[in-house]
């Protein structure tokens, strides 16, 4: 044997050899040179009979104690070509394809990591098994994919991804042939995040299978889930019943040691915090209740505990090692008739629905899978989308089989649901809602309290209830309505790659793909109800109508509080839209996907309410000192002889007596502060305005995010007389809220200096002196005064250059530049 396996002293034995290079070449370029030394070495391991560690050695990034792993799939790939002779990788390991394909430079196709036996569904699960996050769109995988087309080139180009694709397709097939419509939906995701055409062309044999799964008939897959059954028929009349629940409980199974026969013993509880509500097959037991229970395990999947309820009292016993545990989430139930289902949990939070022939017939989401010990927990928030089974809550499987009907004759016109009521019913989706329920699928996360789900819903009920005057039961018409939902995707997203066939081939069957599909659909940028902060625009919605009541002289009695969100400071934007609006138009998100700047988006949107969109002087923020020892509550509405107070949320950190008060006036006729002395005020009062909010939306939606104005900054620079580093932090450095809370210049956007084509040490020296000689007001004012009066001058390089020049000289009480100087006459945009 070479000495080099013998561990003499001065050689490194053949497994070490190859850790070293592996090491060496993770993440880097893999030359010939290096690809022979790797043979070698693979001749050597195998010559000893040894196996080595390869997955550890080309890991990239340590992700703690979860299962999925950051490695170099292609030093894996070149490693398993050379012949290396690689241990079994962990059986609860998961790679991440997302890094792979965010790679500038690939070095190779994944082929052999395709063709090895062990890896093979490794590289699959990292493809395909993702199915909460392909329809999410919160996966890294597909949202490069979807925002980046060289993702899709990468995957197009790769022996062992398309390999991986074909097999998907078949099974999709296969699958879809047995009645599967979320089997359908998946494959009609992929294919358009990928492109049929271009799959097609890359894979010559994925052209059957791609051609047969666009060209299924939705409806015929619609008529058939519903005469399977659906999960929305069953229910628990307890539960149905009460509205208590919270998006952060979850259930448990548990032992009613009280119950008079068995059956009542089966139980569960829903847990949230210190509340607990206990039921049993039919009815609610006790609760809410006030209880303390231990931590159960964390996340560990095995349950630990059992929980108990006896003598009024919820407990938590830990499970001894030789005891029974809990069963698991998976269980045959009759959904349906006497037909016999399947019902299991799967990865984050979906659940699945299978016949006896294993067929996929319901999918729906119920949110994180957060299993403590106990099995059988889950979250019970109300989560609508498509599929909209367990909208509500989905009992824990032992109890399935004790559910009653929600709708005995709802679910007779379900069993006898033929193709023609289910083309009726499509064709009665116009274009419009369908184009408008498939934006809405691909940009909102499964799951997302959005209210444009809710809106969603609401049309697609209007055009349904007619239809099915048999049924009656809201939740199962609920259920019916996801359903069209994901048939409706599947039509509209199909019908992008299809074309008809040509003129006098009416007959023909056959499936033509477009080499350029149709654009997706899209919804108005510009609409100004809120698409994610729902809450906080709902919570300005609230202000104004309680403002205005108290400023309505007819009315005797206004209302004495009005709910706040928890959103610390957002008073603090008030009348500074302008500053948000530049920002968003000047600085990219944390990302490049559509998504995150969609989320930038609505941080605007939220405040497109009518008097806080534009608060025209209107409203006035104010800390007051009280010298009361019990100042007013937070929530708490005083009226003034013309308006009102708002008491506002208060910091948790102690200040005294001083309280932060949201005044209105419809006149902006503002005297003395309602109570107590006033410490600081501010009216509101700058951009704004529906038309303008609405155009700036629209902007940045169809033109991305604006060059940085370096025309606009240097006039400034030069009218104000200060360097040109200080004028671009100034114009859109300090983020509005760090400039509270954040001193010497840590509130800065890192990336400013690469924006604006300055040097960092620069940026970073006037980021200090700034945050030192210029007041947090000032800093906030300068750029909702650089913020045009019309949004598309951002996007030419026309800021507002004169009115942020003058007030800064009236303020500093520098002098002004002299007439002739740079910038002054070319940049005067006035507000009406």
């Amino acid at each position: 044997m070479d000495d080099k396996d013998t561990g003499a002293p001065g050689r490194c034995p053949a497994g070490e050899e190859l850790r070293e290079l592996l090491g060496k070449l993770t993440g880097r370029r893999i030359t010939g040179r290096d690809r022979e030394a790797l043979r070698e070495l693979a001749g050597r391991l195998r010559a000893a009979g040894e196996v080595a560690d390869v997955l550890a050695a080309v890991e990239v990034k340590r992700r703690g104690t979860l299962p999925d792993r950051d490695v170099d799939l292609d030093l894996l790939d070149a490693a398993l070509d050379a012949g290396v002779p690689v241990a079994d990788p962990p059986a609860d390991v998961a790679l991440r394809l997302a890094p792979w394909l965010d790679l500038r430079k690939r070095r190779g196709g994944l082929a052999a990591v395709c063709a090895d036996p062990r890896f093979r569904p490794l590289l699959r699960d990292a493809v395909l098994d993702r199915r909460a996050d392909l329809l999410a769109l919160g996966c890294p995988v597909f949202a490069l994919l979807r925002t980046r087309p060289e993702a899709v080139d990468a995957a197009l180009a790769s022996p062992g991804l398309l390999d991986v694709l074909l097999e998907a397709l078949h099974t999709w097939v296969a699958a879809v042939r047995a009645g599967s419509l979320p089997a359908l939906h998946e494959a009609v995701y992929y294919l358009d995040l990928l492109g049929p055409a271009r799959l097609v062309d890359a894979h010559p044999a994925a052209g059957p299978p791609v051609g047969e799964l666009l060209g299924t008939d939705p409806a015929a897959l619609l008529a058939r889930t519903w005469r399977a059954g659906l999960v929305d028929e069953l229910g628990h009349r307890a539960l149905d019943r009460f509205t208590g629940f919270d998006s952060g409980d979850d259930v448990h199974p548990v032992d009613l040691v009280d119950g008079e026969n068995a059956d009542a013993r089966a139980g569960f509880a829903v847990i949230g915090g210190m509340r607990a509500l206990v039921f049993d097959a039919r009815r609610r037991v006790a609760g809410p209740l006030r209880v303390r229970l231990p931590k159960t395990g964390g996340s560990s999947v095995v349950a630990t505990h059992r929980h108990r309820f006896e003598a009024g009292l919820l407990t938590a016993v830990r499970i001894g090692p030789k005891e029974p545990r809990p069963a698991d989430c998976s269980t045959f139930v009759p959904v349906g008739g006497e037909r016999v289902r399947a019902l299991r949990r799967t990865v984050a939070g979906w659940w699945e629905l299978a016949d006896a022939d294993g067929v996929i017939t319901a999918r729906w989401y119920q949110g994180p899978s957060r299993p403590h010990g106990s099995s059988g927990s889950h979250s019970v928030g109300r989560r609508r989308h498509r599929w909209a089974a367990g909208s509500e809550l989905v009992p824990p499987a032992h109890l399935w089989a004790d559910l009653v009907p929600r709708d005995k004759a709802g679910s007779r016109v379900l069993r006898a649901a033929d193709r023609a009521l289910a083309d009726r019913i499509l064709a009665a989706v116009d274009r419009e809602l369908g184009a408008r329920l498939t934006e809405i699928g691909r940009r909102i996360e499964v799951g997302s309290p959005s209210r444009e789900v809710a809106d969603a819903y609401r049309a697609l009920r209007e055009v349904l209830d007619p239809l099915l005057p048999g049924i009656r039961a809201d939740r199962l018409l609920e259920g019916i309505a996801g359903t069209v939902w994901t048939a409706v995707e599947c039509r509209e997203l199909a019908a992008r790659h299809l074309d008809r066939p040509a003129a006098g081939d009416a007959a023909s069957t056959a499936v033509v793909l477009r080499t350029e599909p149709r654009p997706h659909p899209r919804a108005d940028a510009g609409a100004l109800r809120a698409r994610y902060y729902t809450s906080m625009q709902d919570m300005f919605e609230r202000v104004v109508r309680v403002a205005t009541v108290c400023a309505d002289p007819t009315v005797d009695v206004p209302p004495q509080t009005v709910h706040l969100v928890d959103a610390l400071g957002w008073e603090r934007t008030l009348g500074r839209l302008g500053n948000r609006a530049l920002r968003l138009a000047l600085i990219p998100g944390s990302g490049s996907l559509e998504h995150q700047r969609e989320l930038a988006r609505d941080h605007l949107r939220i405040w497109a309410v009518p008097e806080l969109g534009d608060p025209g002087g209107r409203w006035r923020v104010l800390e007051v000192e009280v010298d009361s020892g019990y100042p007013p509550e937070q929530d708490t509405v005083c009226r003034t002889v013309r308006g009102c107070a708002i008491v506002l949320q208060r910091s948790r950190a102690p200040r005294g007596k001083i309280v932060s008060v949201l005044e209105y006036e419809p006149d902006g006729r503002f005297g003395a502060a309602p109570f107590g002395a006033i410490v600081t005020e501010r009216v509101c009062a700058g951009w704004g305005g529906m038309a303008r909010i609405a155009a700036l939306l629209r902007l940045h939606h169809d033109r991305g995010t604006a060059q940085w104005p370096h025309r606009s900054v240097a006039a400034f620079a030069a009218a104000t007389g200060m360097s040109s580093a200080r004028a671009a932090v100034l114009t859109a450095g300090f983020d509005p809220y760090d400039t509270y809370l954040v001193r010497r210049g840590q509130g800065v956007d890192a990336g400013l200096a690469e924006w604006s084509g300055t040097d960092p040490g620069e940026i970073a020296d006037a980021a200090r002196e700034l945050s030192r000689e210029v007041e947090p007001e000032q800093r906030l004012t300068i750029p909702e005064l650089l913020m045009p009066d019309d949004p598309e001058d951002v996007w030419a390089d026309r800021l507002a250059v004169d009115r942020a020049a003058a007030w800064w000289h009236a303020t500093t009480g520098t002098p002004a530049a002299r007439p002739g100087d740079p910038g002054t006459s070319v940049f005067s945009n006035t507000r009406p």
